[in-house]
């Protein structure tokens, strides 16, 4: 069978074989064109039991066949016939492209048995594994009525820090004691499965679920060397529903459930609803309509009016956005800012609402009307926007209107988070003569400290803080204190929120300046806002502040804000001297796994960790003698920055840790630590690099074994040392053009673009003197620590890469094919093709589109048959020789074949087709817009280097790829030859790298 392809034949409706290949008409004589194929292949009068048509069977399935007494693998795929009809197309995977595949298909049924063992059962708790879930499952519900199941998925909370503590072999133990407790629960599930590491998923009868019965489920204790450790689960629900969804969809809706339980508001147990989906889906429908929506002016600003407490004149406003959607109605800024934040669209949203309050604004002045000042909401994101920071400073020279008749806010989180950029971004805002406010004050961290390093006009106390004044006396006395500091520093006082009497007459006897909220008014429209302003007092901001003697008595006002629960952050207070815990917040509640259980009295390590003694990471213990510090904790699944003292409360002392989860950040700084050793350690020796700070137009270094690099240092800007570089260039053209593809401005825009790289060859001279060509790179990374975005620049000698380049076009027929040709003739193509490609478009080794599909599809992306193409990208298996000659070429094509299934998973998330060129190289055309294709090439390659591949031998495999595309896609032997290119150079930097070549 040696060389043979798959066995394929294709069926119609009604069983009647249409077609078969060579291989077929081998393996089973007996089919016949124009008759049944089950007549044909087993004599029988209707498709036998196990037919995949018949039992709609989706995906590859392995059979003994009756007829040779081995095992097969079929996969029966839907396909339009040329008829007009359906039909299926019967894939026998008994060969593939080398006899070997058959070689490792069982040949019996304890074969068969063994290799379905490995496939749908878990080799360390004995359950299922998902595919055995899934196929139990459906079993279970092909005769029952759906609606009287429900699944529950169970998760250890900090698993990894068992498993840091106790070790893998321990973890394995607490994996299988967890899985034979809840399968033995009253649960008494109907399948059991562990779907990943620590996720066990249970199918059940709906009437077992029992809420209360439930928590000791999720409190479980373990013993180990006489002591027990406290095992702290959650978990999520999804009661099956009379429709046609999927187990696996099924299974994804009660993940989601898992996954917000014990986060945000929700509790252990989490049951999904349709509110969950609809979230998912409302995020990307705002995304979608959201540039139409600025287009039409749908968003509305309305004005919230700030008033004075003392006399009730209204002194100022703040613009606030509503979106009016011209079907969907209003749409509320909680749900429509967190997805624009989040997707990067937010700082367009807030460059509209400027250019409305300005409008609005001039227009009263025009028209003669009052007016007063009113402030804008910016957002971090603005910060990172050269444009749009120029326009607000612009805005104020180039306006008729009074200096602070716009002013800002900023919230304390963005500051935090930006630090000098923003410090000096915020000085040149006041030096234009608009007034800055900090808002949200005290919803975030070191409150205090920021109010004194940053120049603010206005405080505005957080509506957290101001609900809080009927019924917490500890946050009455924050509140007044925070007054009496701002007053104090020179800072005006406005309280977010006022909604009651009591809480305006509260504030007005701490001496607040100015109120917002409900009690005074809701936010108006521009109509409304302009009827206010007429029969409103209107006063103005004085000029300064008078104090006024108040009675109060001495405390610590950092102790009184630790103790306040209204912030993003962790807070808990124990006593040093036993570890009782004396106050934990809501959210270290959560953390803990179990919020509803008493605090007070509990040993601090047992409330949130379930060890019977303190652990290696406890704070206390990092103190040594200092009665105050800033530390950093790792749990073994977390990382928090800690701010940590010793204090006293009600006469005794206490220990009071608060802080917040940086695990995100301490990983994105390690992925930058990372990523620059990477680009370091791929640049040949002899090379000039350079690093510069694009955001605060800044040069860091100038380093490398080039001369001319090293000559390059203390360079004034960015720009400067483009100039300098580019002026290596032999020709006055070329270094223009050197210059506008890496300049500040270009560089940036590359990134608000979604490219993380930028790449330009050119001749330039060296050191020698000699003209060489070059391949100049930036790559655009993110630094965590400031926020800002750097540019790491090289270059590299491309003469004998470009002279190779050359023979690779002239092996392709790519050097001189014209730029229109294509090779869609039968004598055209089959020279670069081959004849068997001819014969079939669909690569049956790996499922994807062969290179001739490519073409076709191509040309009909061109005749404008199919959806635009925005890029292509060319794939190649790293070392797949040296994989072939250590595992044999049997685990090559099932590498091969798994690298197919990831591709095409992939490809349709991502909107990617992907296409076998030939051996181990793949193309891949992508069908989205190129915004932020770095990122999308680099979740290709985490997610091909991170999955590991079981072979039929019982051996593991991984692979990694190289890529190289581009955007040039006008013409398809260009497209070729340019991602030919890039993936030659991503393969010289080493294995696992993409590189763009525009």
């Amino acid at each position: 069978m040696e060389g043979k392809s798959s066995g394929l034949y294709l069926i119609d409706e009604d069983y009647n074989v249409i077609a078969v290949n060579q291989t077929i008409q081998e393996l089973y004589p007996s089919l016949k064109v124009g008759e049944k194929c089950y007549k044909c292949l087993m004599n029988q009068e209707e498709p036998c039991a196990v037919c995949p048509v018949a039992n709609h069977v989706q995906g590859p399935q392995t059979y003994i066949d009756p007829i040779r007494g081995i095992g097969e693998t079929v996969d029966a795929v839907e396909v339009n016939l040329p008829s007009g009809g359906l039909g299926h197309a019967l894939v026998l995977s008994t060969v593939g492209e080398s006899a070997t595949i058959a070689a490792r298909l069982p040949r019996d049924k304890n074969e068969l048995k063994k290799l379905l063992e490995q496939e749908y059962f878990d080799s360390l708790t004995g359950g299922c594994t998902r595919k055995g879930f899934i196929h139990q499952s459906e079993r279970v519900l092909s005769r029952s009525n759906m609606t009287d199941y429900a699944m529950i998925l169970f998760d250890i909370r900090n698993f990894k820090a068992i498993n840091d503590t106790f070790g893998v072999e321990d973890g394995d133990s607490v994996l299988k004691f967890v899985f034979e407790t809840l399968k033995d629960s009253y649960l008494k599930p109907i399948v059991s499965a562990r779907i990943e590491s620590d996720w066990f998923l249970f199918l059940v009868r709906r009437g077992r679920i029992d809420r209360d019965q439930l928590e000791p489920l999720l409190n479980l204790e373990w013993a180990k060397d006489n002591h027990n450790v406290h095992l702290h689960l959650r978990c999520g629900i999804y009661y099956l529903e009379d429709s046609q969804a999927s187990t696996s969809r099924m299974i994804e809706w009660t993940i989601m459930a898992e996954q917000l339980a014990g986060r945000e508001d929700h509790g252990n147990v989490v049951v999904f609803d349709a509110s969950m989906r609809e979230r998912y889906i409302d995020q990307a429908e705002i995304l979608t309509s959201f540039s139409d929506s600025i287009t039409n002016k749908d968003f509305k600003v309305y004005y919230q009016p700030v008033v004075e407490a003392a006399s009730g004149k209204i002194i100022g406003a703040e613009a606030l956005v509503r979106w009016i959607h011209p079907t969907r109605g209003l749409i509320g800024p909680n749900r429509f800012i967190p997805a624009l934040e989040t997707n990067g669209f937010i700082t367009q949203l807030d460059y509209y609402v400027l250019q409305q309050v300005y409008t609005f604004q001039q227009s009263l002045q025009t028209g003669g009307m009052p007016f007063v000042p009113i402030s804008v909401n910016l957002s971090r994101q603005d910060f990172y926007d050269d444009s749009f920071i120029s326009h607000v400073l612009n805005l104020a020279q180039e306006s008729s209107l009074p200096t602070d008749s716009i002013n800002y806010e900023v919230t304390e989180t963005a500051v935090a988070l930006l630090k000098e950029n923003c410090r000096y971004l915020l000085q040149q805002v006041r030096l234009g003569g608009a007034k800055v406010l900090l808002d949200d004050f005290g919803s975030g961290f070191s409150s205090l400290g920021m109010v004194g390093d940053y120049s603010f006009d206005v405080v505005k106390i957080d509506k957290s803080f101001i609900d809080q004044i009927d019924a917490e006396p500890t946050v009455r006395t924050v509140i007044k204190s925070t007054i009496d500091m701002c007053h104090g520093i020179g800072l005006r006082v406005i309280a977010e929120g006022v909604e009651g009497a009591s809480q305006l007459e509260f504030l007005k006897g701490c001496g607040c300046d100015y109120i917002q909220g409900f009690y005074f008014s809701r936010p108006l429209s521009e109509g409304d806002f302009c009827a206010y302003l007429s029969k409103a007092q209107i006063g103005t901001q004085s000029d300064a502040v008078v104090l006024t003697p108040r009675d109060s008595q001495p405390f610590d006002l950092r102790d009184m804000l630790d103790l306040v629960d209204h912030s993003g952050l962790f807070i808990q207070v124990c006593h040093p001297e036993d570890y009782s815990m004396v106050y934990a917040n809501a959210m270290t509640r959560n953390i803990s796994g179990h919020p509803e259980r008493p605090y007070e009295g509990e040993k601090c390590y047992r409330y949130m960790l379930g060890f019977d003694a303190p652990c290696g990471h406890c704070p206390m213990k990092l103190m040594g003698d200092e009665d105050e510090r800033e530390l950093e904790v790792d749990d073994g699944s977390h990382v928090f920055a800690l701010k940590a003292r010793y204090a006293n409360l009600h006469g005794r002392r206490v220990f009071i840790e608060y802080g917040h989860d940086i695990t995100g950040t301490k990983l994105a700084q390690q992925r930058y630590t990372d990523q620059i050793r990477s680009i370091l350690e791929t640049i040949p020796d002899g090379q000039g690099v350079f690093h510069v700070d694009l955001t605060a137009d800044v040069w860091i270094s100038s380093g490398g074994n080039a001369q001319n690099a090293r000559d390059m240092q203390n360079l004034e800007d960015v720009d400067s040392l483009i100039r300098r570089i580019g002026s290596f260039v032999p020709d006055e053209k070329g270094e223009e053009r050197f210059f506008d593809t890496f300049c500040r401005d270009a560089q940036l825009q590359a990134y608000a673009d979604g490219r993380r790289e930028v790449v330009l060859e050119t001749e330039s001279y060296y050191d020698d003197r000699s003209i060489r060509w070059s391949r100049i790179t930036a790559h655009l990374i993110d630094n965590p620590s400031t926020g800002n975005v750097e540019s790491i620049i090289y270059g590299v000698d491309i003469s004998q890469e470009r002279e190779r380049i050359k023979e690779i076009e002239r092996e392709k027929g790519l050097a001189d094919g014209g730029n229109d040709q294509l090779p869609f003739s039968a004598d055209d193509a089959s020279e670069p093709l081959g004849r068997a490609d001819l014969d079939r478009r669909y690569d049956l080794l790996t499922g994807l589109g062969s290179r001739l599909d490519l073409t076709d599809s191509f040309r009909r992306m061109r005749r404008g048959e199919k959806e635009r193409v925005f890029a292509a990208m060319m794939i190649d298996v790293d070392d797949f020789k040296g994989l072939n000659e250590s595992l044999g070429f049997e685990a090559g094509d099932e590498c091969l074949c798994a690298l197919g299934a990831m591709l095409g998973e992939y490809g349709k998330r991502e909107g990617v087709t992907f296409y076998r060129y030939g051996g181990e190289e793949f193309v891949g055309l992508v069908r989205t817009n190129t915004k932020a294709l770095d990122e999308k090439c680099q979740r290709l390659l985490d997610e091909v280097g991170g999955r590991r591949i079981s072979l039929s031998n019982g051996d593991e495999a991984s692979l990694t790829v190289s890529l190289g595309y581009t955007t040039h896609v006008d013409d398809y032997l260009e497209m070729i030859a340019r991602c030919d290119r890039a993936l030659y150079a991503a393969k010289k930097r080493g294995k696992n790298r993409f590189v763009c070549l525009d």
